[in-house]
């Protein structure tokens, strides 16, 4: 028999040895995460983002033999949407996918890509999110206990109503319309002659029946997604904003993981924007012909009038943006 003292001795050196060896490879503790991690966004599961997310959660798994877990959570279980970028700076919640109207709330320069009407097509959005400029916006989040990981896409914001058509600009007078809360999008829609109002997108449906508002400016995708398209039944095709998505990570969270477990999440947030990007363009579109079938009504507006009626909106947020971006923004954007 072995003696105790050795027995205790070999087991001490077995326990060393697989504390020592990384965590990424350990094929035996696939069944059993040593990191369980929570994310949660800007929205419900009805959502294809929801889906993409989990790739997301599944190909971190993946890259680090199920050592790390990152369980999927939908807008309201964690939290408001305000509430949850709180969480996030706090350590609460690890991780969220968030959209950049909520964002500004906290870093009031991100509402450089909330200016209206500011992207022409997403190819000169995404260009310039994947750029100099858009890694420069994101360098400056771990300042307020946030790292960005990367970019997506929430789809065209557009504004939907009940019964409501708005092709040209001063159609919007006296509209009373939800929006996100960043400034930008209250100071875009009341110079536009609208009302306003920021409600957390869990509140919307009731708002909406209640006739609390008559439209809300969200993409046309979270329309389905929120089944505010059994109230709403005009969408006019405003595209104001390209409505940014950020993957983000709580900085203390994030950096309290090994170093191998922070490569591969940043690794796998690289093929979350490219899925996330491709998904919802293509269910965007797969929506706009359900829409356009079902017979809701679908407006095309006159851009050109709305950008010029929306110009001034533009140097109100110059300086808290910061002279150089803003005009960097603006030149790539083609407005300068």
């Amino acid at each position: 028999m072995i003696e105790r003292r050795k027995l205790l001795k070999i087991g001490a050196s077995g326990i060393a040895a697989s504390v020592a060896m990384p965590f990424i490879g350990r094929t035996g503790w696939a069944a059993t995460p040593t990191h369980t991690l929570k994310l949660t966004f800007a929205d419900t599961q009805s959502h294809p983002l929801y889906d993409v997310l989990k790739r997301f959660s599944d190909d971190v798994s993946k890259r680090t033999s199920g050592a790390i877990e990152i369980q999927v959570f939908s807008i309201g279980q964690l939290g408001s949407g305000t509430n949850i970028l709180t969480g996030l700076q706090t350590g609460i919640i690890d991780f969220c996918a968030h959209t950049s109207g909520f964002i500004d709330t906290i870093f009031p320069k991100f509402q450089v890509v909330d200016l209206p009407f500011l992207f022409s097509d997403a190819a000169s959005a995404e260009k310039l999110l994947d750029g100099p400029t858009g890694g420069k916006l994101l360098d400056m989040l771990p300042s307020k206990g946030i790292y960005g990981l990367g970019y997506g896409h929430w789809g065209w914001r557009v504004v939907s109503t009940i019964d409501k058509k708005i092709p040209e600009p001063g159609d919007m007078k006296g509209l009373k319309i939800r929006v996100q809360p960043g400034a930008i999008f209250a100071s875009t829609f009341r110079t536009l002659g609208a009302s306003p109002v920021a409600i957390d997108l869990t509140e919307v449906y009731l708002a909406l029946s209640q006739r609390v508002i008559d439209a809300v400016e969200t993409p046309m995708i979270s329309l389905a997604a929120t089944k505010h398209d059994e109230i709403v039944n005009t969408i006019n095709m405003t595209n104001q904003v390209y409505n940014v998505g950020v993957m983000m990570a709580s900085k203390s969270k994030f950096d309290a993981l090994p170093k191998d477990a922070q490569e591969a999440i940043r690794a796998a947030s690289v093929n979350l924007t490219k899925d996330w990007r491709m998904t919802i363009a293509t269910k965007s579109d797969e929506i706009a012909q359900r829409y356009k079938t079902k017979g809701m009504t679908i407006v095309e507006v006159n851009r050109e009038h709305y950008l010029k009626a929306t110009e001034s909106v533009y140097p109100q947020f110059k300086d808290i943006i910061g002279a150089d971006l803003y005009d960097s923004v603006l030149r790539e954007a083609g407005h300068a």
